[in-house]
């Protein structure tokens, strides 16, 4: 009979001890299933957080601070570019199209220009030189953030070009 209790308790040890041996699992293989599961789970193409120009505050919603930021770039963009005249001829249809960086550290600058429009295509060196003009004295912003940790983004840039009853031409800017 004592030999029967040993059996038991010796086999019911067995069976905690097998069902624990993942206790004593590599830590490293735990950090990669927790990494494969949040790989999973997050939405890694949003932001939490859009980068911050100066003028808004790090407190605002979500919501506001894509308008503060959206606004931020377009107003110092568009003082240079009512400033410009263009080649060409151009139509109240065209539009510029630039992709907007911002770096993890807070750099902005545009990565490509591209338009739909034949007449606009000649221009594009010279419009591209002028935006990199005015991104060389943009102030560093706080960068985007994606869990805590800055990361680097990108925008699409919509610049509508109006022509109407003007003396010349002016771009006007939104962000998509």
């Amino acid at each position: 009979m004592y030999l029967r209790g040993m059996q038991k308790s010796a086999l019911l040890f067995l069976v905690f001890l097998l069902a624990s041996c993942q206790w004593f699992a590599p830590k490293e293989a735990l950090k990669q299933d927790i990494l494969s599961q949040d790989r999973q789970t997050v939405d890694w193409k949003q932001v939490d957080r859009y980068p911050v120009f100066d003028g808004c505050a790090e407190d605002m919603s979500q919501a506001d601070l894509l308008v503060c930021f959206t606004e931020s770039l377009s107003d110092q963009l568009s003082v240079v570019l009512q400033s410009s005249t263009t080649q060409g001829p151009l139509s109240s249809a065209d539009t510029l199209w630039g992709i907007v960086r911002v770096t993890a550290q807070g750099h902005v600058f545009m990565d490509s220009l591209s338009t739909s429009s034949i007449a606009f295509k000649d221009s594009l060196p010279l419009w591209q030189s002028r935006f990199n003009q005015v991104f060389e004295k943009m102030p560093v912003v706080a960068p985007a953030l994606k869990r805590g940790v800055p990361v680097g983004s990108l925008y699409r840039l919509p610049m509508v070009w109006s022509s109407g009853n003007q003396a010349k031409d002016t771009l006007n800017t939104a962000l998509k």
